[in-house]
């Protein structure tokens, strides 16, 4: 049986795998809602979902939700629900630990943002440092 720190360990070498995909080299940290964000031209979608693939199989939609998991719904409903437009992506078990993303196209119908953050976390201030370094991301300074 895998340890929490050797499952967090594939969690974060799939989205590492994802982050050499992805038809952009721009990631953010967006502190709101703890994602790394990139986004791109909608014209690049069917590479953005290549990319991701791996990473976070499982899509919801808005239409779908309602049959997910208590645990994707909480999710969904913690990031302020899913539009007719935007799927709630999920990597690894409902309970478990793992990745979900959030595909939301914008309103000009030209860009698309994934926001890839991390659930079933288990030491949130060791994971989330451990994502913003796999997407190139600095870290906040500390106090000085």
């Amino acid at each position: 049986m895998s340890t929490p720190d050797e499952m967090w360990e594939a969690v974060f070498a799939t989205l590492a795998r994802l982050r050499e995909r992805w038809p952009s080299t721009d990631w953010t940290y967006d502190r709101r809602l703890r994602c790394v964000a990139s986004s791109i031209p909608l014209a690049n979608a069917e590479a953005a979902r290549a990319a991701f693939a791996e990473a976070l199989p499982t899509v919801w939609t808005a239409e779908k939700l309602g049959g997910a998991p208590a645990s994707v719904q909480a999710l969904a409903e913690t990031c302020g629900g899913l539009r007719a437009s935007q799927q709630l992506l999920w990597g690894g078990d409902a309970d478990g630990a793992g990745a979900f993303g959030l595909w939301w196209p914008w309103g000009d119908g030209t860009t698309v943002t994934l926001r890839i953050g991390l659930h079933g976390l288990d030491q949130p201030k060791v994971r989330y440092p451990r994502l913003r370094d796999v997407f190139g991301i600095a870290q906040a300074p500390g106090p000085a």
